[in-house]
C-alpha cells in the first residue's frame, strides 16, 4: 500500500506545488487535489499494468486524463476568459471552440508531469515497479476517488462559475476520451522486438530530456526577460514547434527503449529530467494564488529540495537492487 500512497500523493505536489502554480502558503489545498490529480494517476497506473499496457499506455492514459480535466473538468480548454487569461487567444479556432497553442501546451503538462512523472518516480523506488499494487477492491477506490474529485468540486461550485459547454463540445471531448483509452489498449499490439544496437546511456537520455524540457518552457525564459511569445511568435510557427519536438522526444524514447541495455536507470532518467525542470520552472512561475514574494520563494526552494531529495533517496534504493552498469 506504501507506493500507492506515496504516489496519491506525489501527483498533486508535483503537478500544482513543485511546478510553483500554487504557493506553499495554500498546502491544505492538497486534500483537495489530491482525490482528482492522486486519484487519476494510480487509477492509470494500476490499470496499465494490470492490463499490461506499459508506458505507451500510461502516456495515452494520461493524455485522456488532461482532456477530462481541462476539456469538462476547468474547461479551459473551452472557457476564453478563464480564470481572466484569456488562454485561447492565441491560436483560436473558432470552428472547434479551442486555443491551438493552449490545447497542444496543456495537455502535455498534464499527460506527462500530472501523471507519468509522478508514476515514474514512485515506482523507481518501488520493489515491484511492472506489477499491481492494489487488488480489485483498491482499484475501485481510486477510481471512486478520481471520480468524486472531479464530481465534486463541479456540482459545489456556483453555476456562474462554470463556464457552460455546448453538447458539441461535450460529444468531441468524450469522443477524444475514448479514442485515447481504445488507443492505450491498443498500443500492447504495438510491441517490436529488441535490436542488437546498444541503447544511449541513462545521462544521455536525462541530458536531453532536460534539454527537451527548456524547449517546452521556451516561453516562460521568454516571458522572464520581457519577450511575450504571442506578441513575436505567429501562433502556427509555436503549435509546429510543439508537435515537433513532442514527435522527436517520442521517438528517440520509442528508439532508446527497444535498443539493447534499455533498462530502469534509463526510465528513471527519463522521469528525473521531468521532476528537475519542473523544480526550476517553480521560480520563475508567477502563482496563481496570492502570496507574497518571499513566500512564493521560499516555498519553491522548499518543493525543488523536497524533489533533489526523492531524487537521491530513489537513485539510492534503486543502487541496492539494480546497481547501474
Amino acid at each position: 500500500m506504501l507506493p500507492a500512497v506515496g504516489l496519491l500523493v506525489l501527483a498533486p505536489l508535483v503537478g500544482e506545488y513543485l511546478l510553483g502554480n500554487i504557493p506553499i502558503n495554500a498546502l491544505p489545498m492538497i486534500i483537495g487535489l489530491i482525490p482528482l490529480y492522486g486519484g487519476g494517476a494510480l487509477l492509470i497506473r494500476e490499470v496499465a499494468r494490470r492490463w499490461r499496457l506499459g508506458w505507451p499506455g500510461i502516456i495515452l492514459l494520461g493524455l485522456a486524463y488532461a482532456v477530462i480535466e481541462e476539456g469538462l473538468l476547468t474547461r479551459s480548454l473551452f472557457d476564453p476568459d478563464y480564470v481572466g487569461l484569456r488562454l485561447l487567444d492565441y491560436g483560436f479556432i473558432p470552428a472547434l471552440g479551442i486555443g491551438a497553442y493552449w490545447t497542444v501546451f496543456v495537455l502535455a503538462i498534464h499527460g506527462v508531469w500530472s501523471i507519468a512523472v509522478p508514476i515514474s518516480m514512485v515506482e523507481a523506488g518501488s520493489r515491484r515497479p511492472d506489477t499491481p499494487w492494489l487488488g480489485k477492491v483498491g482499484l475501485t477506490v481510486s477510481a471512486i476517488l478520481f471520480l468524486l474529485g472531479g464530481a465534486v468540486p463541479v456540482a459545489l461550485a456556483s453555476p456562474a462559475a462554470i463556464y457552460p459547454l455546448s453538447a458539441a463540445q461535450i460529444t468531441w471531448t468524450l469522443t477524444a476520451v475514448v479514442a485515447l483509452i481504445s488507443a492505450a489498449f491498443l498500443s500492447v499490439r504495438f510491441h517490436r522486438p529488441r535490436s542488437s544496437v546498444t541503447s544511449a546511456s541513462a545521462w544521455t537520455v536525462f541530458a536531453i530530456t532536460i534539454a527537451a524540457g527548456l524547449a517546452f518552457w521556451l516561453p516562460s525564459l521568454l516571458a522572464m526577460v520581457g519577450i511575450e511569445l504571442e506578441s513575436t511568435v505567429p501562433v502556427w510557427i509555436t503549435v509546429g514547434f510543439y508537435l515537433a519536438l513532442y514527435a522527436t522526444m517520442t521517438l528517440l524514447i520509442l528508439c532508446w527503449s527497444r535498443r539493447t541495455g534499455w533498462g530502469p536507470w534509463h526510465r528513471f532518467a527519463l522521469g528525473a529530467a521531468g521532476l528537475v525542470t519542473y523544480a526550476w520552472h517553480g521560480f520563475p512561475q508567477p502563482p496563481s494564488f496570492p502570496a507574497p514574494t518571499n513566500v512564493d520563494l521560499i516555498g519553491n526552494a522548499v518543493f525543488a529540495l523536497a524533489a533533489l531529495g526523492l531524487l537521491a533517496f530513489v537513485a539510492v534504493r534503486m543502487h541496492r537492487t539494480t546497481p547501474p552498469t
